[in-house]
C-alpha cells in the first residue's frame, strides 16, 4: 500500500493531524478497523495507541500487588550524547534521534534508575502502545522458561507435540529450530507483493467476518496447519511470524493456558506493573504471539529489568537464570547471516530476542515501525522505545538508533567511572558539617545549558552556574515559596548563604561532589 511519507515526525504527530477528535469525529479524521488503511502512515501514529478501541482483545492481569518503584533520577547531559549515523554523515545527537526515528515515547533505565523519559504523540505514562515484533520475544522467552524447566523438549519435533501440526511444514521441525526461526517454511513475509502468503496468514487472524464464498483458515490455529516445507531445517535464519504463532501454541498446549494467561501468572503479576496489557486476538480469543502484545513504556522498562537481573525480581527468582542465559548466548552467527541483514553484521537470533555480540554482549527485542527492548548488561541498562516510523522495517530507523544505543551506553559507563558536574541530579548529604535532616530531599542538578536546578529540602532551588576547570561559580536566583518546618527553614538558609560563597569543585575518589568555598567550608553531595 503506498504510504505517504513526506510528513515529519511534528507535522505526522496525531494530535496535529487531528485524528478521532470530537464526538463523532469528523468523517475524514475518523479510523476504522475495517478502513484498509487503518495502519498505514499518518494514521498508524494513532492507531499504535488504539488497538483496544478498534478490534477484540484479551487481557494480561497485572495481579493485586501495588506497582513496583522506578526511582527517577533523570540526566540533563543524555540529549547531548552525539553519535555517528551507520553509514556516515553528520553527528547527530540523541535529542534530534527522537524526531528522526518518529518516536513516541523512549525510556533509559540505568542501575534499575529512569534516567530519560520522554513522550510525544499518542503516547504518555499511562498509554498501551503497540509492541509489534516485540512480542515474540515475550514468546521466545516464555518458552525457553519451559525449556530451563523442563516442561518443553527443545529437541521434541513440533509435530510429536502437537499432532495437528503433523503434516504442515512445523511437523519434522524441532522446537529449537522453531525458537531459532530456522525452519524451512514456503511462506513469505513481503509486505509488498500482494500475492505473499503473509495475507492469506492476516486473513486467517482476522475477527471480521469472512467474505462471502471465504473457504480458508479463519484462526492463527488453522493457518499454521496449512504452511508448507520449502528446502531443510535449521539451515538458515529465517524471520517469519508464523514461527511465534507456532511457538504461542506450544506454549499453550504445554501449560494448558494461552500464552497471555502465562504471561501473567509467570512474570507480568509478579514485577509490580503499573497496568494491565493486552494482545490482540483472532475470532477464536487466540492471542497474537507474533505482534500483538500492547502495554505502557514503563511496564516494558520492567520485564527489560527483569531480563537484565538474570530473571530475579526484588530477591525473588521468577524465572530461571537460565532461560535468559541461553538467550544472551545467541546463536549461529553463521545461519544468521544467510538472512542478509547488512545493518546487523556478526548478529544472531536465539529464542526469538536479536543479539548483538558486541562488546557489551547486548541483546535486544526487535518490532516495525521501531519498537524495542536494547538491554545493555556492560552498562547496566535498557532502553525501551515505542515508534510510529512510516516505514514498517527496521534497517530504516537502524543507522540512527543502534548507534545511539551504544553512544548512551558508553556515556552512562563513563559518568559511572569518571563523574561529570552536569547531568544527574546530586543528592547533598552534608552542609558545612552539619549534614542534612534525615531524609530532607536536598540536591543539586547542574544543566548543560548553565541552568541550575535542585531542592533546599523543602522547597524548589533554580539558578545558574559557571565552570571552568575546577572553578565553580553559583547564582542561585531564588525558591519557591512553600512554608517549611523551622528546621527545614534553618537548612534551606544555611544552603544558599554557602552557595554563594562557592568557588571550586572536586571529586573524591568515591565519586563523591566536593563544593568549596575559599575559607575551607563545603557542600557534599553524591549521584543516588
Amino acid at each position: 500500500m503506498a504510504q505517504d511519507t513526506t510528513l515529519d515526525a511534528a507535522a505526522s504527530d496525531p494530535e496535529t493531524m487531528g485524528w478521532m477528535q470530537g464526538f463523532p469525529p469528523a468523517a475524514d479524521r475518523t479510523i476504522r478497523f475495517t478502513d484498509p488503511d487503518y495502519f498505514a502512515f499518518p494514521r498508524l501514529r494513532w492507531t499504535v495507541c488504539h488497538f483496544r478501541e478498534l478490534m477484540p482483545t484479551t487481557v494480561v492481569q497485572r495481579g493485586t500487588d501495588a506497582p513496583s518503584a522506578l526511582p527517577v533520577d533523570l540526566d540533563a547531559g543524555i540529549d547531548a550524547v552525539t553519535f555517528t549515523p551507520l553509514g556516515g554523515g553528520d553527528d547527530m545527537s540523541w535529542n534530534a534521534a527522537f524526531d528522526a526515528n518518529y518516536t513516541d515515547g523512549i525510556l533509559v533505565l540505568h542501575r534499575g534508575r529512569i534516567v530519560y523519559e520522554r513522550y510525544t504523540g499518542c503516547l504518555d505514562e499511562q498509554t498501551l502502545h503497540g509492541a509489534m515484533s516485540v512480542t515474540k520475544s515475550l514468546t521466545g522467552l516464555l518458552a525457553e522458561v519451559l525449556v530451563a524447566e523442563g516442561a518443553l523438549d527443545e529437541t521434541a519435533l513440533v509435530g510429536d507435540l502437537i499432532p495437528e501440526l503433523t503434516d504442515s511444514a512445523f511437523g519434522d521441525a524441532t522446537v529449537r529450530q522453531v525458537l531459532e526461526m530456522t525452519t524451512a517454511l514456503d511462506y513469505s513475509e513481503d509486505y509488498s507483493d500482494p500475492d505473499a502468503e503473509v495475507w492469506t496468514y492476516a486473513e486467517a487472524g482476522s475477527p471480521l467476518p469472512k467474505p462471502e464464498g471465504y473457504d480458508g483458515p479463519r484462526s492463527y490455529f488453522e493457518y499454521l496447519q496449512t504452511v508448507e516445507r520449502d528446502g531443510e531445517h535449521g539451515d538458515a535464519f529465517a524471520y517469519k511470524t508464523v514461527n511465534s504463532d507456532a511457538a504461542g501454541w506450544l506454549i499453550a498446549r504445554t501449560t494448558g493456558m494461552s500464552v497471555a494467561d502465562y504471561l501473567s501468572s509467570r512474570i507480568w503479576s509478579r514485577i509490580g506493573a503499573e497496568r494491565e496489557a493486552f494482545y490482540t486476538v483472532d475470532s477464536i480469543g487466540t492471542p497474537f504471539a507474533g505482534g500483538g502484545f500492547n502495554a505502557t513504556l514503563r511496564d516494558m522498562a520492567r520485564l527489560g529489568q527483569l531480563v537484565l537481573n538474570e530473571g530475579q525480581w526484588n530477591g525473588e527468582q521468577v524465572i530461571p537464570a537460565e532461560a535468559i542465559a541461553r538467550v544472551r548466548q545467541g546463536g549461529d552467527t553463521d545461519v544468521f547471516a544467510q538472512a542478509g541483514y547488512d545493518l546487523l553484521p556478526g548478529w544472531s537470533y536465539r529464542g526469538m530476542w536479536w543479539v548483538s555480540h558486541n562488546e557489551h554482549g547486548a541483546f535486544a527485542a526487535r518490532g516495525v515501525h521501531g519498537q524495542t527492548i536494547w538491554i545493555d548488561p556492560a552498562a547496566d541498562m535498557i532502553i525501551v522505545r515505542f515508534a510510529s516510523h512510516p516505514v514498517a522495517g527496521n534497517a530504516a530507523s537502524d543507522p540512527t538508533s543502534l548507534p545511539a544505543y551504544q553512544a548512551v551506553a558508553e556515556y552512562l559507563m563513563a559518568e559511572d567511572a569518571s563523574p561529570e558536574l552536569a547531568g544527574r541530579e546530586w543528592a547533598i548529604e552534608d552542609i558545612d558539617g552539619a549534614g542534612v535532616i534525615d531524609g530532607s530531599p536536598a540536591s543539586l542538578q547542574f544543566l548543560p545549558d548553565g541552568s541550575l536546578a535542585g531542592s533546599t529540602g523543602c522547597n524548589r532551588l533554580i539558578g545558574s552556574y559557571k565552570a571552568d576547570g575546577t572553578s565553580l561559580t553559583l547564582a542561585p536566583a531564588g525558591t519557591t515559596m512553600m512554608a517549611c518546618p523551622s528546621a527545614l527553614m534553618n537548612q534551606e538558609q544555611d544552603l544558599l548563604a554557602l552557595l554563594g560563597d562557592i568557588s571550586s569543585y572536586t571529586f573524591d575518589a568515591d565519586g563523591t561532589l566536593r563544593l568549596s568555598t575559599d575559607d575551607g567550608r563545603s557542600i557534599l553531595a553524591r549521584r543516588r
